[in-house]
């Protein structure tokens, strides 16, 4: 015979991501940079914590129109903006 045992949420946690290390605001700061002024960036634009950014979901590959052409851009998250903005940072992106 067998028995249902049910759990409730608490005995598991939940993974919580790290906070951001300084090089990954410095990442931040710099694609956001770059992307308020329309200036193309990626990987090998910006030097730091890039992948593991575009991992935590915080940058992201985003298909824009200029031109009636339609083209894969990097992104800087509104929830990475958000976490910038929680951290005292006055940008705009």
């Amino acid at each position: 015979m067998t028995k249902v045992i049910s759990f409730s949420e608490d005995e598991f946690p939940q993974h919580k991501q790290s906070p951001l290390s300084p090089s990954m605001v410095q990442t931040l700061l710099a694609a956001c940079k770059k992307q308020h002024k329309d200036i193309p960036y990626g990987p090998a634009d910006i030097k730091g914590s890039f992948i593991a950014l575009v991992t935590r979901g915080l940058i992201i590959r985003k298909q824009i129109t200029k031109n009636d052409r339609s083209e894969l851009s990097w992104q800087v998250t509104s929830e990475a903006i958000q976490l910038l903005k929680n951290m005292g940072f006055e940008i705009s992106c």
